[in-house]
């Protein structure tokens, strides 16, 4: 994963925008400060933006259960769900050409905040920052559009989840991890910027903060004010 990263950073670096007007790929003209001038206005370009809110269950499942199917939400006091909202900035679009069929992806930084509710103790907060890589060309989009995206990130909550107590009771826990998104966004093709999502909200320690992690499922909105 972090390999896909890197060399998506790196050929972001050389890739030319999908649309007109890219502020953050336009050669300077009139020195320093009015680079510095476009890159802002970029920053705030509204296009390059997405806004997404959603609910999600704790699970007692491992990341290998979901992925075989096997789903079941955590009972007692360590149930409950988190509520997020999130925006991710788009930092550039790809346009690559595989066997002749063109591609289209797009690099993104999402950042998003959750808001915790367990059954054994008063909501608390959730942050996740990472980078991701939201591919959309299927071919079946004029049937139904849809995106899939997946990153890496970091990730910090006020208190370790009671799950994570529960499944490694006998291990020292961290409030730090990674962060890893998958979201699945499905629309309808004239509608492509009103988007349903069904996502994992993952956070694992990786062997580097500690061992084991957390796996929540959910479903939320995304709004992609220019989807192109």
């Amino acid at each position: 994963m972090r390999l896909i990263v890197f060399i998506s950073v790196i050929s972001c670096a050389s890739a030319t925008a999908l649309y007109a007007g890219d502020a953050l790929d336009e050669p300077a003209q009139g020195g320093p400060q009015q680079l510095l001038s476009k890159r802002w206005d970029a920053l705030f370009d509204q296009d390059r933006w997405t806004l997404q809110l959603g609910a999600a269950v704790i699970t007692s499942n491992a990341i290998g259960d979901i992925s075989l199917g096997k789903i079941s939400r955590a009972t007692g006091p360590a149930g409950g769900e988190m509520y997020l909202l999130g925006a991710s900035y788009t930092l550039c679009d790809f346009d690559w050409v595989i066997r002749d069929r063109r591609f289209r992806p797009q690099l993104e930084l999402p950042v998003v905040l959750g808001v915790v509710n367990e059954r054994g103790r008063s909501p608390f907060l959730d942050y996740n920052a990472g980078i991701t890589l939201r591919w959309k060309d299927f071919p079946f989009n004029r049937v139904v559009y849809t995106n899939f995206e997946s990153g890496i990130g970091l990730s910090y909550t006020e208190h370790v989840l009671a799950i994570e107590r529960e499944r490694h009771m006998r291990r020292d826990r961290s409030h730090l991890k990674f962060y890893w998104p998958i979201q699945l966004m499905l629309a309808h093709p004239k509608l492509k910027q009103h988007q349903l999502m069904v996502f994992i909200h993952h956070q694992s320690g990786g062997h580097v903060f500690d061992i084991g992690g957390s796996n929540l499922i959910g479903i939320g909105y995304r709004h992609v004010f220019r989807e192109r």
